[in-house]
């Protein structure tokens, strides 16, 4: 203790010599705080440790015994030192990476400010740390970070010689080779003018530790400049520009403030359902207003069509039974639509209240998913509704036709009794009246079993519903994509690899097993035949195998193409059918999938047929015989599949509970006996599992004649594998890590209810292409409407890839998720193949997709960057910044920052209950803002953005991207990859970067080879290297770029 207070005092002498000499004082307004007394200085004060830390700071000394203090708590002893990140600039490019360097105050770590300005700043026979810098001290800068603030210190040569010394002036003890004498004034930003007179220093103030002198510049923000003469008393921090001085040359030295990025990583992405609900409100305000011009427009079409049959009484060749029975099925049709307009109308307000109510109340507590899902359920109902009421008034207007061709052959003057025979025996208008009658009974009878106004049970009874749903399971093995078009040579063999392991374990478990048949060929037959009335049209005489292998015949594709050719020239409106508008979209024909799910399929948006397939009952088939192979426990297949969860019979929900037969053993289970541990250990037990397990699914839309319209094919790659990562991924924090009462608590006040499976595909359902500016690849983008997923196309060659890649990518994720290894890696939550040919118009299309997370999701981002580390042609071609106004019309949406439980590496974070309360209020608030598309920057660009400087960072935020970076690079590496890179995006309202490396599904083949020699030829002795280079290679530039294009600011409480 008596060490130390010698050593306070000794500095105080020195530094109030500095501060006289720099004509400084402190206000009479100032009192010194007692607490977070820990600085020696005067008027310094480093605040309270960050984020609460309570780690002994870096102080030097640390192994030295004598140092700590008793109480083991931090002390003035440990704040007798600074840390300070230096970096040398020649104009606007840096000679060697920012250093951080450690100054132990008046110990062998440290010089004196004399030293220092006679060492480094006034000796010009100082050479550049860099060996190929030949640049002067005059040409360079050295810039000192710490903190929030950066000194910069500049040399200049004066055109005059400073004046000489007085005589009596007590001059420092100077070397032989060094006797010129140094000289200090101040000069004021504010004032524009020197303030100070010119001085020489005194010996105290030469010896005044640098140290101390940094620390007194980094926080004294109290003392003002004392200079009457001049008139001066501004903040000597940020007005005052120090000036030191010697023969002809002059060292500047600037304060400027300094604001340090904190580093954003998303760890956990889980779904944002405020935004389902406003776009569900929003839906069914469209569904309302649609719904209701719809049933306008049926009543006005049946009363015209009313019109029409009751001209023709005064017929005598029409029967008037059959004119009765025509305008008992019009009032029948009328009185439905009516009935269903207010059915309609009433539930559409119901839910739209509850939405309403549950969105202003900010919990989701009275919400279930069958809520917002209800949109699409209604869109699907009235279009099997009014398609029901068309095919009737179809059946009718067919009718009618025969009846007014009949009533034109009919001889004048005629009496109705003989005309009677000659309608039984005409073969032309007679046959077509009976005929349409005959069908007019038919559909009547048919619909009549059904109460197609309750949207309680009409829902899954109307025709085309799961009700009616026959799996066939000859989909299983369509391969009508499998042609010298569409055909992956590698890629094919690994689905046909898994589907012949899986059929080996089928014939294993069913071996010595007697076969359960699932009817008799005659209530198959009969079934089918069912199916068939149920979707509107007759069953046809020819079995749909025989018109598949029609199509597969060598003259099949010419008849095909033929048959399109005709029936597009031949397609006409039905006069009696009343266009159905909005509701024809989305392909609503096809058969829902399990648990009742409805996915829009839109042909522009692959995203959507992925969520078709993965929401199907072949697709949960083929995941659950892959499950069972990998040796999971029932239990744990049930917990796996998206469709074991039933729905709340208590939400008024019109949804139909599915009976699955997995749904009492994952209650049993998720009434607690799966313990967080245990589930996080099945979860990374799959992501490990290395059996290929790649899922072909093939699906089929029809129109009202039961003709097939258009064939869809969708191959998930990897199924189990990347279903284990998106239940790591977007699973929610809490519910992963909390325990099973923790988490019970948890599930009222969080979308903890919400399946993580059924959530991926709700946010796939809807997507848009995205115009991804700065990229050189020429790659398409497509985004989802809630922003949570990028969909990418790839190549085949990429595909390939990655595929081989795979179980290493998964084992790298599993130890991120569940080992705490740190990575910026943009977690790719699915590949797929996606395929589908229009019968229609005969386009054929086949894609490869990679999903993957949105980086920037709930961000606000004002500057994007695509950095490689290398500047060779790394300028972006357009600069400007394109903004993409959104309304609510449009499916792109920038939402608040929804991360409330991804971990971030910054000092100045809020409590997670505080975050998640703004985070409720801005989603609310800034739900339908318009999005700005920023273009993406380049390397060269990003240098211009920090004029040379490296970007800086909190100490902790660097620490966390340096480990991330390194253990990424060395995982691409060594799996051959290369040509990656890392987006990078300025969120200037939070101080953060959002980082994330993407595009690293490239291996280092003969085409990049080739490449990388062709871009080598050109090159002069001198320019940079070439972007495509070999792994190793590659990854070295990479890590050495981001240490030259970012740096730690340490502060006084920053570990080592």
């Amino acid at each position: 203790i008596l060490r130390f207070l010698i050593y306070v005092a000794y500095n105080l002498r020195l530094e109030t010599s500095y501060l006289k000499e720099r004509c400084a004082k402190l206000p009479n307004s100032f009192k010194v705080r007692p607490e977070n007394l820990f600085s020696s200085s005067l008027c310094v004060d480093y605040g309270s440790p960050p984020n609460g830390r309570k780690v002994r700071p870096w102080n030097g000394r640390s192994n030295e015994p004598s140092q700590r203090s008793i109480s083991g708590q931090v002390t003035a002893f440990d704040h007798q030192s600074i840390l300070i990140t230096s970096v040398w600039m020649a104009d606007k490019t840096q000679c060697c990476p920012a250093e951080v360097k450690g100054i132990c105050c008046y110990s062998l770590q440290d010089v004196s400010l004399g030293q220092f300005l006679r060492d480094s700043c006034f000796n010009l026979s100082l050479k550049c740390q860099n060996s190929t810098c030949k640049k002067s001290v005059l040409d360079h800068s050295l810039s000192f970070i710490h903190n929030d603030g950066l000194i910069n210190i500049t040399v200049e040569q004066m055109d005059d010689p400073l004046p000489p010394p007085p005589q009596t002036k007590k001059r420092p003890p100077v070397e032989e080779e060094f006797e010129e004498a140094i000289a200090t004034w101040t000069y004021c930003t504010n004032c524009a003018k020197v303030v100070t007179p010119l001085v020489y220093i005194s010996e105290d103030t030469w010896k005044y530790s640098f140290g101390k002198f940094l620390e007194c510049s980094f926080y004294n923000r109290d003392a003002e400049m004392n200079s009457p003469d001049h008139g001066c008393s501004c903040q000597m921090q940020s007005a005052a520009t120090l000036y030191f001085g010697c023969g002809r040359l002059a060292a500047r030295f600037t304060y400027e403030n300094v604001k340090s990025f904190g580093v954003f990583v998303r760890r956990h992405l889980p779904i944002d359902d405020s935004f389902h609900r406003i776009e569900a409100l929003h839906h069914l305000e469209q569904i309302a207003t649609a719904s209701a011009e719809l049933f306008v427009a049926f009543d006005k079409h049946i009363e015209k069509v009313s019109r029409e049959a009751r001209s023709l009484f005064g017929s005598a060749a029409n029967r008037p039974e059959h004119l009765q029975t025509v305008l008992a099925e019009l009032g029948t049709i009328g009185s439905e639509v009516d009935h269903a307009a207010k059915t309609l109308q009433e539930k559409i307000a119901s839910v739209s209240e509850k939405l309403g109510r549950s969105l202003s109340h900010g919990t989701v507590l009275s919400v279930n998913e069958a809520l917002f899902r209800f949109p699409w359920y209604a869109r699907r109902y009235l279009f099997m509704l009014t398609s029901a009421w068309n095919e009737r008034i179809s059946a009718v207007g067919e009718a009618i036709t025969a009846m007014k061709k009949l009533a034109a052959s009919a001889p004048s003057g005629g009496q109705r009794g003989d005309i009677v025979p000659n309608i039984v025996g005409d073969g032309g208008a007679g046959d077509a009246l009976i005929e349409s009658m005959r069908r007019l009974r038919q559909l009547h009878d048919l619909y009549s079993q059904y109460n197609a106004t309750d949207t309680m049970t009409a829902l899954p009874l109307i025709p085309g519903s799961e009700k009616s749903f026959r799996h066939d399971s000859r989909e299983f093995h369509d391969d009508d994509f499998d042609d010298a078009e569409f055909a992956t040579d590698g890629i094919d063999a690994d689905v046909l690899a898994s589907r012949r392991r899986l059929a080996d374990h089928e014939t294993d478990t069913t071996r010595g097993r007697p076969r359960k048949s699932l009817g008799t060929p005659a209530q198959q037959h009969t079934s089918d035949q069912e199916t068939k009335i149920r979707r509107g049209r007759e069953p046809s005489p020819v079995p749909s195998m025989s018109r598949n292998k029609a199509i597969n015949t060598p003259g099949g594709a010419v008849k095909s193409a033929i048959n399109r050719f005709f029936n597009r020239v031949g397609r006409e409106t039905d006069p009696y059918m009343v266009n159905l508008g909005l509701f024809q979209e989305g392909r609503p024909r096809l058969e829902v999938g399990v648990g009742g799910i409805i996915v829009p399929v839109f042909d522009e948006q692959p995203s959507t047929v992925i969520a078709y397939s993965l929401s199907s009952a072949e697709y949960t088939k083929q995941f659950q015989q892959f499950s069972k192979t990998e040796g999971a426990p029932d239990g744990d297949i049930a917990d796996a599949n998206i469709h074991s969860t039933g729905q709340d019979s208590s939400s008024g929900s019109v949804l139909p509970r599915p009976t699955h037969r997995r749904q009492s053993s994952t209650a049993s289970n998720a009434s607690g006996s799966v313990t967080p541990s245990s589930e996080k250990k099945d979860i990374e037990r799959r992501m490990l599992v290395r059996n290929k397990s790649h899922i072909k699914h093939t699906f089929r839309d029809y129109d009202e004649k039961g003709q097939q319209t258009c064939k869809f094919v969708c191959t998930a790659y990897w199924a189990t594998q990347f279903h284990a990562v998106r239940q790591a991924f977007l699973t929610p924090k809490d519910q992963l890590s909390s325990s099973s009462s923790t988490a019970s608590q948890a599930s009222s006040h969080t979308p903890r209810n919400l399946d993580v499976e059924k959530c991926f595909i709700q946010s796939l359902s809807s997507s848009q292409p995205w115009a991804a500016s700065g990229g050189k690849s020429g790659a398409s983008f497509a985004r989802t409407a809630d922003e949570r997923f990028v969909i990418k196309y790839i190549s085949r060659t990429e595909l390939q890839m990655f595929l081989d890649c795979a179980p290493a990518y998964f084992e790298y994720l599993s130890k991120a998720f569940f080992h705490g290894l740190p990575t910026v890696l943009c977690k790719i939550v699915g590949v797929y193949q996606i395929g589908s040919h229009d019968r229609v118009t005969g386009k054929r299309t086949m894609e490869q997709v990679a999903v993957m997370q949105n980086i920037f999701y709930g961000k606000k981002i004002s500057k994007v960057f695509d950095l490689k580390g290398s500047l060779r042609g790394r300028f972006a071609k357009d600069k400007v910044a394109a903004t993409e106004v959104v309304t609510r019309e449009g499916l792109s949406r920038n939402l608040s920052d929804s991360e409330l439980s991804s971990r971030q590496y910054d000092d100045h974070n809020s409590s997670g209950e505080d975050v998640e309360n703004e985070v409720e209020v801005q989603l609310r608030d800034r739900a339908y803002e318009p999005t700005t598309l920023v273009s993406t920057l380049l390397d060269g660009d990003f240098l211009e953005f920090t004029a040379g400087r490296p970007l800086p960072l909190t100490d902790r935020a660097k620490a966390v991207f340096h480990m991330s970076v390194l253990n990424d690079t060395l995982f691409l590496s060594i799996i051959n990859v290369l040509d990656y890179s890392i987006l990078v995006g300025i969120d200037e309202e939070r101080m953060e970067l959002v980082v994330g490396i993407i595009d690293f599904m490239r291996q280092y083949d003969i085409l990049k080879q080739m490449e990388r020699v062709g871009k080598s030829l050109p090159m002069v002795v001198g320019s940079e290297a070439p972007t495509i280079i070999q792994p190793p290679l590659y990854k070295a530039r990479f890590t050495n770029a981001m240490e030259r294009y970012f740096m730690t600011v340490p502060n006084k409480w920053t570990v080592i």
